[in-house]
């Protein structure tokens, strides 16, 4: 795609975001990229948090510029000119598939690395949850349900196998279950979850922000979006 005008968005809570921020108005507009506006892309200052948190607000193809930890942004501070350069020469957008998450009625931010519910107390939580066909009954510090993005984060640490990003799959993960009766499962796209918190404190936490604590007996139901996440890429 052809850029004529970019967005961009820096951490401010980050020094070297804001500063670098300045530097890339000056590397876009040097290149006849007009800064502002409505924008053809998002280019996000920061890190993977950086991006994951603008992930809704902007209907765009999305550019990150991260640290050198950072493993979803597609460049880092270092590298950014060379990356950002060869982008606007000649480009393609990777399509990532995001998880809806919703309970009794309410849709809340589609997720593109996990959908989490947790304990919050350090004591076990007690499971019912329902996919694909089947049912399963346990205790664990927790469960999530993980993007093929996300599937090299928590998840992996978690002992799920990590997924091609682009793959139209997801995955249920529990974290730390009580004696292993449950283990983690890929998931084809059409499948759909319901897990319900039968005994226990738990929180609803999606891409790493707390939403709420989840009620006892509340059914939260999770399946894949429709809608993608666009990340912008050097053809």
């Amino acid at each position: 795609m052809k850029i004529g005008s970019a967005l961009i968005r820096a951490n401010p809570k980050k020094e070297w975001a804001v500063k670098l921020k300045r530097e890339v108005e000056v590397f876009l507009v040097q290149r006849g990229v007009k800064v502002g506006g409505e924008g053809d892309v998002l280019i996000t200052i920061g890190g993977d948090g950086t991006l994951l948190y603008n992930k809704n607000k902007y209907n765009k193809p999305v550019f990150g510029i991260g640290n050198e930890r950072s493993f979803i942004c597609q460049s880092n501070y270092k590298n950014w000119r060379e990356v950002l350069g060869r982008l606007l020469r000649k480009n393609r957008v990777e399509r990532r598939s995001m998880l809806e998450c919703c309970s009794a009625g309410k849709k809340y931010e589609n997720a593109l690395n996990e959908v989490c519910i947790r304990s919050n107390d350090h004591r076990l939580v007690e499971f019912n949850l329902s996919f694909d066909g089947r049912h399963a009954a346990f205790r664990a510090d927790g469960v999530l349900f993980s993007t093929p993005t996300g599937s090299t984060a928590y998840a992996y640490s978690c002992g799920a196998p990590e997924l091609p990003p682009t793959a139209r799959k997801y995955e249920v993960v529990p974290i730390a279950p009580y004696r292993r009766r449950f283990k983690p499962a890929v998931l084809p796209n059409s499948a759909k979850c319901e897990v319900v918190v039968i005994k226990g404190n738990a929180d609803l936490v999606i891409d790493g922000q707390f939403i709420h604590h989840v009620k006892l007996n509340s059914k939260i139901n999770v399946q894949i979006s429709k809608k993608t996440f666009s990340l912008l890429k050097p053809a």
